[in-house]
C-alpha cells in the first residue's frame, strides 16, 4: 500500500495517467447518479463494485506507468552511456533491429542515427554500396579477412580487416544486453579502429626483422671464426687464449639466440610464424631437449628428471619442432633461474575429461614474484629474480612460448612462490580437431 501511494505521487502529473484521472472523474459522476436514481441497496453495491474497479485498475496502471518510466530512465542512461564512447557503438535486438546509435558509429559508417534506428540489418545487405560496412560489422564472419576471434564468450572479440571503402583493421567487442530477469534482449557492439595501432606495429615489426637480419650475418660470420680458432685450426692457443675464445663462444650464442628470438617474434606478429603439423612423439621430443641440455645442467649440479606418464600416450598430432622448442625454452629457464644442486622435473599427465594432456616443468628455483606472474608470457618482460640472477636474455622465450602453445589449441600458466620454486605447466590436445585452423 505505502508503495501504491509512493508510486501515485511520484507519476501523478504523467501524461500516461490523464486516462486513470479521466476515468475517475467518470467513476465519480456514475456513483452521485447512483445514489440519486438507484434504489438503496443496489445503488450502494454497485458504486462498492465501481470504487474496487477502479482501485485494481490504479494498481494495474501505475505499475505499468512505473515500469515504462524506470524503462525510459534506463533507455536513456544506455544512450548517454553510448553517446560517451569515443569508439562507435550501435545497440541491436535479437532480431537485428537497430535501437541505440552514438555519433562515432554515425560518422565512421556514413549514415546518420535517424536512418538506423528501426531498421533490421541482414546478411544481404553486406553486397549493399551504402550498409555493407554496417552488415559486416555486425556480421563479422562476412568481412574479407577475420584475424582473430574468442571462442564462444562474451564479451565476444573479433578482429576483422576490410579493403572497402578503404583499408580498415577494427576490432569488434559485443555484450548482451541482459534484463533483470536474465533474458537477453540484445546486443551491444563496440567497433575499436586498430588500423593505425596496426600500422606503427608493423613499422616496429619490420624495423625489428631488418635489424635482426643485419646482425645475424655478421655474428654467424663470428662464431665462425671462433669456432676455428677453438678447434686450434691456426695453431696452438694458451690455456688464457683458450678461455677468452670459449668465453666469445658462449656469449655469441647468446646473441644468436637473442637475434632468432627476435626473428621468431617478428614472423608471430605478423602471421607468418608457420607451423607444419605432423604425428609426433612428445616423449621423444622431451628426451631430446634433455639430452642437448644434460651438459649445462651438469656444470651447475642440476639433475635432470622425467617423470614418464603413467597411461600410454601415443604419437598425436602437433608442429614437432616448435613443441620442441618450448620444452627447450622452459627447461633452459629451470636450469638458468634455479640454485646449486637444484632438480628440473618434467611430468605428463592426461587432463581429466578432456583430450588434453599436461606437460609440467618444474624447478626448485628462487620462484617469481606475485607481481611478476600476471606478466611473464608479455614480450620482452623480464622478472626482477631473472634481472638479478641473469643478465643475459631480452624477455621473448616465454611471449614465444605462450604463441606456439596458443596456436595449437592448447594454454601455458604457471604457479610460483618466492624461494619455493615454479611449475610451468602447458596442455596440448591429442585430439587433432581441437587445433585451431591456421
Amino acid at each position: 500500500m505505502f508503495k501504491f501511494f509512493q508510486n501515485l505521487k511520484k507519476h501523478s502529473s504523467s501524461p500516461q495517467l490523464l486516462p486513470f484521472w479521466f476515468l475517475g472523474g467518470l467513476i465519480i459522476a456514475q456513483m452521485v447518479f447512483n445514489v440519486l436514481w438507484i434504489i438503496w441497496p443496489l445503488n450502494w453495491l454497485i458504486n462498492i463494485a465501481l470504487i474496487i474497479f477502479y482501485l485494481v485498475m490504479a494498481v494495474v496502471l501505475l505499475g505499468a506507468v512505473d515500469r515504462a518510466s524506470r524503462l525510459d530512465l534506463e533507455r536513456n542512461q544506455i544512450n548517454a552511456m553510448i553517446s560517451s564512447i569515443n569508439d562507435p557503438a550501435i545497440s541491436y535486438t535479437e532480431n537485428f533491429e537497430i535501437i541505440l546509435v552514438n555519433k562515432a558509429m554515425e560518422k565512421f559508417i556514413g549514415i546518420s542515427k535517424k536512418e538506423l534506428l528501426g531498421k533490421n540489418i541482414t546478411p544481404e545487405l553486406s553486397n549493399d554500396a551504402r550498409y555493407g560496412l554496417l552488415s559486416k560489422l555486425i556480421f563479422p564472419s562476412l568481412a574479407p579477412v577475420v584475424l582473430e576471434k574468442s571462442v564462444d564468450l562474451y564479451p565476444e572479440k573479433i578482429k576483422v580487416k576490410f579493403y572497402q571503402p578503404k583499408e580498415l583493421i577494427v576490432e569488434i567487442i559485443t555484450t548482451k544486453v541482459i534484463d533483470e530477469k536474465g533474458k537477453t534482449y540484445g546486443f551491444l557492439r563496440i567497433i575499436h579502429d586498430l588500423t593505425q595501432e596496426e600500422v606503427l606495429r608493423k613499422t616496429q615489426s619490420d624495423f625489428v626483422t631488418i635489424v635482426a637480419h643485419q646482425l645475424r650475418t655478421p655474428l654467424s660470420g663470428l662464431s665462425w671464426i671462433l669456432e676455428i680458432l677453438a678447434k686450434k685450426d691456426m695453431g696452438s692457443l694458451t690455456l688464457e687464449q683458450e678461455k677468452l675464445i670459449d668465453d666469445g663462444r658462449k656469449a655469441m650464442q647468446e646473441s644468436l639466440k637473442t637475434v632468432e628470438d627476435l626473428l621468431n617474434v617478428a614472423q608471430i606478429e605478423e602471421g607468418r610464424f608457420g607451423f607444419q603439423f605432423s604425428m609426433a612423439n612428445v616423449e621423444k621430443i622431451i628426451e631430446n631437449v634433455f639430452i642437448k641440455f644434460e651438459p649445462v645442467a651438469k656444470m651447475d649440479d642440476i639433475k635432470l628428471v622425467f617423470h614418464r606418464p603413467e597411461f600410454q600416450l601415443k604419437p598425436f598430432v602437433m608442429d614437432p619442432l616448435r613443441i620442441k622448442l618450448v620444452v627447450e625454452i622452459l627447461v633452459d629457464n629451470a636450469i638458468k633461474y634455479n640454485v646449486k644442486n637444484g632438480d628440473v622435473r618434467i611430468r605428463i599427465n592426461p587432463l581429466e575429461g578432456k583430450p588434453f594432456i599436461l606437460i609440467s616443468v618444474e624447478d626448485t628455483g628462487a620462484g617469481i614474484s606475485r607481481e611478476d606472474l600476471s606478466r611473464l608470457f608479455t614480450k620482452f618482460f623480464r622478472s626482477k629474480a631473472a634481472l638479478k640472477g641473469q643478465t643475459s636474455g631480452i624477455g621473448l622465450g616465454l611471449y614465444l612460448a605462450k604463441n606456439i602453445i596458443d596456436r595449437h589449441g592448447g594454454k601455458i600458466w604457471v604457479k610460483s612462490a618466492l624461494g619455493r620454486g615454479s611449475i610451468f605447466t602447458f596442455s596440448l590436445p591429442i585430439d587433432p580437431d581441437y587445433i585451431p585452423s591456421q
